[in-house]
């Protein structure tokens, strides 16, 4: 299983950084904004905050949601399914590409942050790396489970939208929690988007902060996850649908 997976990573790691159009949304387009937006706007440390949490949702979401979709309906996803590959082998080798490539975002945008707008490095490295692991996780799992009701590469756009936005309006991106009113505060902090906000920003700007701070919300991101992977278990398809 472990070679399978690590063969199928290798793939797709190749397939990626063969694509232009992959590496802008997942490294360039986040990048370009960590470096522009807060030159123009302030309260730098809001917007980095949601730049990498929009990052890791242009990854993890888009991402495989894309790669699922037009594998399936090219019968890509038919064709290695039909060899020794196992199930478990092309989604690992899927997300570990997720993964890998989620790294690389994060310390890009880091440095960004760092170089040009003089932002202190994270205050615990560790702590945020969790944080973007369970955040990819969670997002990449909604995307396989997203790519099972979409039913064409056609699609693929209506199927993100919602979630950019969401990603963008409830990670603080683009309102500042000071104006959500308190019910919807409330509301948020049952949601990914506000947790993997406040864990990116707890990890990277609160020298304090720890398990007990970030805990509660790696627990909704875990329970968001499980979620997710069931319905991505109920909803995959291998194969397009007919008629």
């Amino acid at each position: 299983m472990t070679a399978y997976t690590i063969a199928h990573f290798r793939l797709t790691q190749r397939l990626f950084w063969r694509t232009p159009v992959s590496i802008w949304v997942a490294l360039g387009f986040p990048v370009l904004f960590a470096w522009l937006l807060p030159l123009a706007v302030p309260d730098p440390e809001r917007l980095i905050v949601g730049v990498i949490v929009m990052g890791a949702g242009l990854l993890g979401f888009a991402t495989l949601l894309e790669s699922f979709v037009v594998k399936r309906q090219q019968l890509i996803l038919k064709r290695l399914r039909g060899t020794e590959l196992p199930e478990m082998a092309i989604f690992g080798g899927e997300i570990l590409t997720v993964v890998s490539i989620g790294l690389v975002q994060l310390v890009a945008i880091v440095a960004v942050a760092n170089g040009v707008h003089g932002l202190a490095l994270p205050a615990h490295p560790a702590l945020l790396l969790v944080t973007i692991m369970l955040a990819l996780a969670v997002f990449a799992a909604m995307g396989v489970a997203v790519s099972g009701r979409t039913p064409s590469t056609g699609a693929v756009i209506a199927g993100s939208l919602p979630f950019h936005l969401l990603t963008m309006g409830l990670s603080g991106f683009a309102i500042p929690y000071s104006a959500f009113p308190g019910w919807a505060l409330t509301v948020n902090g049952f949601l990914p988007f506000a947790r993997v906000a406040e864990g990116v920003s707890l990890s990277y700007f609160d020298p304090e902060a720890g398990l007990p701070e970030l805990g509660p919300g790696w627990l909704v991101l875990i329970v968001w996850s499980v979620l997710s992977l069931l319905a991505a278990r109920r909803w995959f398809r291998w194969e397009p649908r007919r008629g």
